[in-house]
């Protein structure tokens, strides 16, 4: 059953094309990871899901909605279809305990003693439970984005959109975000994921997709992307990629 059905999708910025009629259907509980060169879309795309960025033609298909004709929504659609940017987007005015119960407090409009409950549960799951009452401005790269990760699953999301997570972090951090989303896995979220972390990409992904100049070239299980690439460019990406 697809949870998301994006059909013939485009978005242009200053008369350049950044989407480019992108087609794409996603399973409940896949694990999707996009890969592609810099400014080939991958991120746009997610915004677009997240109706971050509205885009110019196209329907996004979710839960049998299309929600881009669901602005008065916005609110709702985003507390279901969560997203984990590269900067955190964290309130930095708050401690760790209060950035991940605002969202369900007053969206959800969860009691503010069950949104701390399960703020606390998922605290702990992410490593971070001890920080909760720790400023964000003192955590590091690595912490920050673990909190971030659990504001987003106290939101209860059916899809999860990380933005290139770990592309901020130092590369000692990277592997306890990662570890993270590795555990994500096994939880039946439906995860769709921008990364440079190719290693990763092909351990935990059911789906890897290959975008360049605002177009899906390939779409494919991680071994038919990472072993055996049918496009050209695909291959020379890939190859760039292993001679690092």
């Amino acid at each position: 059953m697809n949870i998301l059905e994006i059909k013939n999708l485009s978005i242009s910025f200053d008369n350049t094309t950044i989407i480019d009629d992108i087609s794409l259907n996603v399973k409940k509980g896949e694990i999707i990871s996009i890969i592609g060169p810099s400014g080939s879309g991958k991120s746009t795309l997610l915004k677009c899901i997240n109706l971050l960025n509205i885009p110019d033609t196209g329907e996004i298909i979710f839960n049998g909605t299309n929600i881009l004709t669901s602005f008065n929504k916005v609110n709702q659609i985003r507390s279901k279809i969560g997203m984990v940017f590269q900067s955190f987007n964290l309130f930095n005015n708050m401690n760790v305990l209060k950035n991940c119960i605002i969202g369900p407090t007053k969206i959800l409009k969860i009691k503010k003693s069950e949104a701390e409950l399960e703020a606390l549960r998922l605290l702990d799951l992410v490593g971070m439970k001890e920080f909760k009452n720790a400023k964000v401005a003192t955590l590091s790269g690595g912490q920050r984005q673990r909190v971030a990760i659990a504001r987003c699953l106290a939101m209860k999301p059916d899809i999860i959109l990380f933005d290139e997570p770990t592309s901020a972090l130092d590369p000692e951090m990277v592997g306890e975000v990662l570890d993270v989303i590795k555990k994500l896995t096994n939880d039946g979220i439906t995860l769709i994921i921008v990364t440079h972390e190719m290693a990763f990409a092909k351990e935990i992904s059911d789906r890897v997709i290959f975008m360049s100049d605002g177009k899906i070239v390939e779409d494919g299980t991680p071994s038919e992307i990472f072993d055996n690439p049918k496009n050209e460019r695909t291959k020379s990406f890939l190859q760039r990629f292993n001679n690092h």
